[in-house]
């Protein structure tokens, strides 16, 4: 850890990539209040691997316990997949050498895309250890280890100094969160006047009925916004240049994705973890179970995911 003149502390990886070392303000303080962060993924295997039945079936109460889980797969996803994450890269400029913070990176699959195709310096932020010690083993293996920290954290209360970052990126994660709009300011906090936010996340592609939005809420702990919600949010924590698009699911190109992103070879290696959680964990069987329950036919005419990119004002 490294002390700035006021006694607070912050991770000394931010203070060695960005050396002037602004302070935090008092809303970043440390405050261990031991909520976690949910990061929106689903079952990387065969239909399971597109389905959304399982996240529809998780509660409240066993999210934590779902996310650890597919951490023990070793793969997690957003929609879009990696065309939605090269539109980020698009939309917000990220060039080699920046200083980028990727929050909920789950296993890591952005920060080292970045790593290798940028040159960029990145900082993976989850709260599910498992995912970050996957992460850490992933870039090892590709050999962008220098170029990329991991570090557990709370995306709505970073531990890290006014205007450090060039830019921040959030895929799947701004779902989970009641207060979005406060969440938004926390990421305006830590980036550069002149810096950008990029996020990926669900959207209803149209209104949805009552019914659709109550059950968001209640199975998948989530809540959502039509596309120009999302880019109100982001202007209203003071945002310029706000720009996005709403998109709807396209299961061949999911697919696609998600072969770019990991390779045939990792997809087909979850296989034989799924069989052996299958077998040996009672947890796991419950959530494959609970995957099979009945959800409406028509909802990906409901639901579709979204990319927005927005910048900091520079007052400068």
């Amino acid at each position: 850890m490294t002390s700035d003149r006021s006694g607070k502390e912050y991770p000394s990886i931010c203070k060695r990539l960005h050396p002037q070392g602004a302070r935090p303000n008092a809303a970043a303080r440390h405050r261990k209040n031991g909520f976690q962060v949910l990061q929106s993924t689903l079952i990387p295997a065969w239909r399971i691997f597109f389905s959304w039945r399982i996240i529809q079936a998780m509660s409240a109460e066993r999210a934590e316990d779902y996310f650890e889980f597919l951490a023990k797969l070793g793969l997690t996803k957003h929609y879009g997949s990696l065309d939605a994450t090269r539109e980020l890269i698009q939309l917000t400029g990220i060039q080699a050498g920046q200083l980028v913070l990727d929050l909920g990176c789950g296993v890591g699959a952005t920060p080292i895309f970045l790593a290798r195709e940028f040159a960029s310096q990145i900082i993976g932020v989850d709260l599910i250890e498992r995912m970050l010690q996957e992460a850490r083993e992933r870039a090892g293996n590709q050999q962008v280890s220098q170029m990329i920290s991991f570090l557990a954290a709370d995306a709505r209360i970073l531990p890290f100094p006014d205007d450090c970052f060039d830019v921040v990126l959030l895929e799947s994660v701004n779902v989970f969160f009641d207060d979005k709009l406060a969440a938004f300011r926390e990421y305006a906090r830590v980036i550069k006047p002149g810096g950008y936010l990029g996020i990926t996340e669900m959207v209803w592609l149209q209104p949805p009925t009552q019914a659709y939005r109550e059950m968001f809420k209640r199975a998948a702990f989530v809540t959502t916004h039509l596309p120009r919600k999302w880019m109100d949010l982001m202007v209203e924590a003071g945002f310029v240049n706000v720009v996005g698009n709403g998109y709807p699911i396209d299961p061949g190109r999911e697919s696609r994705g998600r072969l770019q992103r990991y390779g045939l070879g990792n997809i087909l290696g979850t296989l034989p973890r799924i069989l052996r959680l299958l077998l040996t964990d009672k947890s796991s069987r419950m959530f494959f179970k609970d995957g099979t329950s009945n959800l409406s036919r028509d909802i990906f005419s409901y639901v579709g995911y979204g990319v927005f990119a927005g910048r900091k004002l520079d007052n400068s």
